[in-house]
């Protein structure tokens, strides 16, 4: 589903049904601009849920506790401002 909402996006920011148009959107934003905007946020907010779904909650806990796939050698270092227990 997600994919086919992309190609969706890609096929409608290639769409030229605007270009010739002169009409004005709030009086002031040409409506093939206008059209450009409202599918650069569609794809925004697809991308965002996309990204929100997809990415792994494992990924993120072991970024988190320091340990495991993505951990860098400075992940159990104390900093600077902390004390050595």
């Amino acid at each position: 589903m997600f994919w086919a909402v992309v190609l969706l996006l890609v096929v409608a920011q290639q769409w030229s049904g605007y270009w010739s148009s002169e009409t004005l959107v709030f009086g002031f934003l040409p409506s093939p601009l206008f059209y450009h905007v409202m599918v650069s946020l569609a794809a925004v907010v697809v991308w965002w849920v996309g990204a929100v779904v997809a990415w792994p909650d494992d990924a993120l806990d072991a970024k988190c506790s320091g340990s495991g796939p993505g951990a860098g050698p400075l992940a159990n270092e104390t900093s600077a401002t902390e004390e050595p227990s």
